[in-house]
């Protein structure tokens, strides 16, 4: 019984931690979006495509629509920064989507 009832806590606490998990990723994400933004050119844009490939991976496998479709448009929003177009209301609402829609 008291086995049991150790392995029904570790199952909890694995269910949660697997979405602090997936914030983590989509946190680490952000800021690496948010530092190409403000610095086009800096080598960290360069990471943001794993993080975001990953992500995108995990979203799919999941079945998640809107969460995939935001990290597709925070994307789009990388590549025009690196070619020099910037729209930091639409960067920041993508930012904003991204939080909203990828749990």
């Amino acid at each position: 019984m008291a086995l049991a009832a150790r392995a029904a806590v570790l199952i909890g606490l694995i269910g949660m931690a697997a979405p602090a998990i997936a914030m983590s990723g989509l946190s680490s994400l952000q800021q690496a979006a948010s530092q190409c933004f403000a610095n086009p050119t800096a080598a960290r844009c360069d990471g943001f495509w794993d993080l975001s490939a990953q992500l995108k991976k995990r979203a799919d496998d999941n079945e998640q629509l809107r969460c995939y479709s935001s990290l597709l448009a925070l994307e789009a929003m990388v590549s025009m920064a690196k070619l020099g177009s910037q729209n930091h209301a639409q960067q920041a609402e993508i930012l904003q989507t991204t939080t909203r829609e990828c749990p």
